[in-house]
């Protein structure tokens, strides 16, 4: 049991350990070279490095005696065209992706597959997703909780994930959602990725549409601010805040489960809101 426990624990700290890149079997972990680990590529954690996550990998490899599927490198890339890249040239097995993303990806490229799970592998991993604001902007922060908890009870958010997310049409792109500008009033910055989409979308043409952009515009008229968006790429979204070129970032990581570190996406300096989504993790592979 003890064994077990530390699988667990490991799943846990890793994140995106779920089921393997594929359904094939797998040796024992310590019969493994390193050059023959499957890569995980993953857009990055703000609070642990690439280094930090597989440093974790190989302790367990080398206390767990058991037949598990731990062989893997993880690496990080700073957004999501360097990830699929990545992919698509194999210089990973396979990406770590939400389930809302996979399949916004792979009905848009047919070179992609959601991984199957295999037979009474792991769980899958589950995140809340917050807004993240410097630890000094407290009244920020109390009133961006404010609305999440209103936006949550009068089932705007819901709504809002339902029109552009859930029911979104195969190969379909949400629509530019306009954010009011409030004449007289105070500014408030808010960084995007463009990493996540439907979620987290910037079209080509360079402009935030979706669900991102109704939720801020949503979040404009109820706070009484008016909305500024930037985009940066994922890797980029503490230093963007702690920099102040965005008072805000649209999305940082809570993991969800009681044995799963909390601060994974939270840096000295920075507090995360309410969750006002969640997911899951999923791999996608080529087919």
């Amino acid at each position: 049991m003890k064994k077990m426990a530390k699988a667990v624990l490991f799943f846990a700290l890793a994140g995106t350990l779920l089921a393997g890149c594929s359904e094939q079997p797998w040796p024992h972990p310590s019969s493994l070279q390193e050059e023959t680990r499957t890569k995980v590529g993953m857009l990055p954690f703000l609070n642990v490095s690439e280094e930090r996550l597989n440093e974790l990998r190989k302790k367990v490899e080398a206390d767990i005696s058991l037949s598990l599927n731990l062989s893997r490198e993880f690496v990080y890339y700073d957004n999501l065209m360097t990830l699929q890249a990545a992919l698509e040239s194999d210089k990973v097995h396979c990406i770590a992706l939400y389930s809302n993303v996979a399949k916004y990806l792979t009905d848009r490229n047919a070179k992609f597959k959601v991984v199957e799970e295999n037979p009474g592998s792991a769980k899958r991993p589950v995140d809340d997703i917050c807004f993240a604001v410097r630890q000094e902007d407290q009244e920020l922060k109390e009133s961006l909780d404010q609305a999440v908890r209103e936006m949550k009870a009068d089932g705007t958010l819901e709504r809002l994930e339902k029109d552009y997310i859930t029911d979104l049409g195969l190969g379909e792109d949400p629509s530019i959602v306009p954010i009011q500008e409030i004449p007289g009033v105070d500014s408030v910055s808010v960084a995007v990725t463009g990493d996540l989409p439907p979620f987290d979308l910037v079209l080509a043409n360079g402009k935030a549409a979706g669900f991102n952009t109704a939720v801020l515009a949503e979040l404009g008229e109820r706070l009484g601010k008016n909305i500024e968006i930037i985009q940066v790429d994922s890797a980029a979204r503490v230093s963007a805040l702690m920099s102040g070129q965005a008072d805000v970032v649209f999305w940082s990581v809570l993991p969800v489960g009681g044995d799963m570190p909390k601060d994974l996406d939270q840096p000295d300096g920075v507090e995360l809101t309410l969750p006002y989504f969640r997911d899951e993790i999923v791999h996608v592979e080529k087919k």
